[in-house]
């Protein structure tokens, strides 16, 4: 038995649920999902006495007479007020097949300005312009439409309307990279008719100083023909100021040094995106996109230090200016398609090509002629393809495939005082990624099961001045299991699951230099880190408007970030190191009514870690609460208003010790002409009480860092929209390790 879900506009009704009961005692004989394109298929030919029951999050729930093949229209439920659609006690967020779906169309979602503001309404995420974590997880990697978002400046340029749902994967299964910890997919609106679309979009920040951007996208359809083309240009500015006090306890002595740091910088930005999309039927997509980001860091810096030795204190001034261009290209290709009923491919390509510079000059304001200049570069290449093979297998689908990657990384850093004790270096890491990776999903009844296996190996040759170095190259050979089971009703959803994850030092921190970063810190990477396994055993539910998640993790190798004493000087080196063994866990709960207009959030939550170094007394164990309460009012005229309020207390993450913060951020959002312009203010912690306070004690070396964030602001956007054709583009990443560069 099968069909095909519809809206009233003629759009496919993805993800819906589709039950087969028996009649006249309303059993239940076997249940299905919708597919992207509304298409469902019941393992049963039985059509004598017997009823289907369709529903879905924004729609009617359709009782209709089951047939072998049938087209079905779902209704959507809302009603009006004013001009504005109410959700009135319409559950938006539910826990499906392992993940947390929030649907976006026809809820209050869809009245926010961008995608960024949907993200930061999902429960367990916390963060906001991109910068997005995931409870308990760290930060989560975005698709759109299965397309890898490699800045995430394009989330604001995405208009809510434009998407179906969001989903929030907390436990990527063996067909992710086995660093991925969590993924946020976006599925946008199926794209209909012909002809030129587009957006534009300018947005106005004003901080301490003015920062802005201006973006426009086009889309040109014709028939199965897709020409789609972006430009973003951003101009960033930031000032801010910090104190910083450094001691050292060596030989019975107390050597410390006291900062206090003025920064003005910012950056200019441009990226641009071209492609093009063939999709002649719903079997067949093909399609190629090349991207280029070009960006410029500068900043200034005036250092006023008071150094202390044996009751004895010196005052001296630094100033700094750098200087940081950094250029990427890329290019990725894709097809997709389905063979059959049952049988369906997705293959990937991505090449990779960047280059980027870290420049800095510094002076003494006694010496003003005796100028430090300091000159990195790095070039990497990257070359990747993965396919993916997916079969319907009995009642669930089996995914097969396999990802190569090969990566070049020429890194390099050059200091004009040796007596300084820095070297100047020249490295090199070639690099060889072969995966092969497999997966099953099926559901029995109310219960699903999802297990998969992810084998890696990496062959990663290292060298120093063109010399290899035996020592510092990898080899890795490593398996990563998963496996997960859930158990959902029509208000309650369950999923407990394990799963093997990894985390590859990056090339940076991988490097053999040491960087000049201040007279008294430096920094260093570390070519003989190892990876950091872990092995996490998590449990989610959904009750109703309740969420609920917990977790719980075995950490080996651990990467910290520790400091030491740099040749029997009074200078910090901080760099990596691996701790053989920690644990952490975290819990949390989040609840999501809705009153009429509002529609509240609260969230709590906790984090908890075991953290012992075997060379320092200290523990750094005292677990960190975090909280927040959103309100978002739906109010006539297409006016939404929101008031978010969050937080976090002191605690350990690492072994740095975070001080409490928290913060108020107002939110006005205005549409027009049947949505075409959209209008956002927001005003950013209004009340000036986010902070950036840390101390780290590590024994011998004690570090105190309070810096002003400048996170008070105002930020105004408008966008224009005409033609609301999306480009049809499926491509996805074909490997991780882009991310790694």
């Amino acid at each position: 038995m099968k069909g095909t879900l519809i809206n009233q506009k003629e759009q496919p009704v993805e993800f819906a649920n589709v039950v087969l009961y028996s009649l006249p005692d309303s059993v239940m004989i076997t249940g299905a999902v919708s597919d992207i394109n509304g298409n469902f298929s019941l393992n049963t030919d039985r059509t004598d006495n017997t009823y289907l029951e369709i529903s879905f999050i924004g729609y009617e729930t359709q009782t209709v007479p089951a047939k072998r093949e049938q087209t079905i229209v779902m209704k959507v439920e809302a009603s009006e007020l004013g001009e504005v659609i109410v959700s009135g006690s319409r559950k938006i967020f539910k826990l499906d097949n392992g993940s947390i779906l929030a649907s976006v169309k026809n809820t209050v979602l869809e009245t926010l300005s961008n995608a960024n503001e949907v993200i930061a309404q999902l429960p367990f995420l916390s963060g906001k312009d991109g910068n997005f974590t995931v409870f308990g997880k760290g930060t989560p990697i975005i698709y759109i439409n299965n397309r890898l978002v490699q800045d995430n400046k394009e989330l604001e340029q995405l208009s809510p309307s434009d998407i179906k749902n969001v989903r929030v994967i907390t436990s990527p299964g063996a067909a992710y990279d086995a660093t991925v910890k969590a993924v946020i997919k976006i599925t946008t609106e199926k794209p209909v008719g012909d002809g030129l679309s587009g957006m534009l979009y300018v947005r106005g920040e004003q901080a301490s100083v003015f920062s802005g951007g201006e973006y426009a996208n086009l889309n040109y359809r014709k028939g199965a023909w897709d020409v789609f083309g972006t430009a973003f240009y951003n101009h960033h500015n930031y000032k801010t100021d910090f104190d910083a006090t450094q001691r050292m306890f060596l030989l019975g002595n107390e050597r410390q040094q006291v900062y206090k740091t003025n920064e003005e910088g910012g950056y200019n930005s441009l990226n641009s995106v071209i492609g093009l999309n063939f999709n002649p039927n719903n079997n067949n997509s093909a399609g190629i996109r090349y991207s280029n980001n070009n960006i410029t860091w500068r900043g200034d810096i005036t250092n006023d230090i008071e150094y202390t030795a044996q009751d004895v204190s010196e005052k001296i001034q630094q100033n700094s200016e750098s200087h940081s261009p950094r250029n990427t290209h890329s290019i990725n290709g894709y097809y997709v398609g389905e063979f059959s009923e049952k049988l369906s491919i997705n293959l990937n390509t991505d090449i990779v090509s960047g280059n980027e510079k870290d420049n800095m000059d510094s002076y003494f304001a006694e010496t003003p002629n005796e100028i430090l200049k300091t000159r990195g570069e790095r070039d990497y290449t990257l070359y990747a393809i993965k396919g993916i093979l997916s079969y319907k297998l009995g009642k669930g689908m089996l995914d097969m495939g396999a990802e190569y990657s090969n990566t070049r990384v020429l890194q390099s850093y050059n200091i004009n005082n040796e007596d300084l004790g820095i070297d100047n270096t020249n490295d090199k890491a070639l690099q060889n990624r072969g995966e092969l990776f497999t997966s099953y999903q099926t559901q029995f009844g109310q219960m699903g099961l999802n297990a998969g296996v992810r084998y890696e190996n990496i062959v990663l040759d290292y060298y120093e001045s063109g010399i290899k170095n035996d020592e510092q190259s990898k080899r890795y050979n490593k398996f990563f299991p998963n496996i997960s089971l859930s158990f959902a009703t029509d208000n309650f959803q369950t999923v407990v699951g394990y799963e093997r994850k990894v985390r590859y030092p990056s090339y940076r921190q991988l490097r053999s230099n040491i960087q000049y970063s201040s007279p008294f810190i430096y920094e260093s990477g570390n070519p003989l880190l190892q990876p950091q396994i872990e092995n996490q055993f998590s449990a989610m539910f959904a009750w109703q408007n309740l969420q609920g998640m917990m977790g719980y993790s075995i950490n080996e190798n651990e990467m910290q970030s520790i400091p030491q004493q740099f040749k029997d000087q009074g200078i910090i080196l901080l760099w990596d190191e691996n701790v053989k063994r920690s644990r952490n866990a975290n819990i949390g709960l989040s609840y999501t009514p809705t009153f009429g207009l509002w529609r509240p959030q609260f969230e709590v939550g906790a984090m908890w870690q075991w953290l012992k170094l075997d060379n320092v007394d200290n523990s750094y164990n005292k677990p960190i609460g975090s909280a927040k309460w959103f309100n978002t009012f739906s109010l006539p005229q297409k006016w939404t208003l929101r008031v978010d309020a969050s937080g976090r207390t002191s605690g350990h993450g690492g072994v740095t010790f975070l001080k409490p913060t928290w913060g108020i951020d107002l939110k006005v959002t205005k549409r027009f002409m049947e949505d075409k312009i959209s209008v956002n203010l927001t005003a950013n912690d209004i009340l000036k009480t986010n902070t950036n306070k840390w101390e780290m004690d590590y024994g011998k070396i004690i570090m105190l860092y309070d810096k002003n964030i400048d996170s008070r602001s105002v930020i105004l956007t408008v966008s224009y929209r005409f033609n609301s054709t999306r480009d049809k583009y499926k491509g996805q990443q074909a490997s991780e390790e882009i991310n790694r560069l």
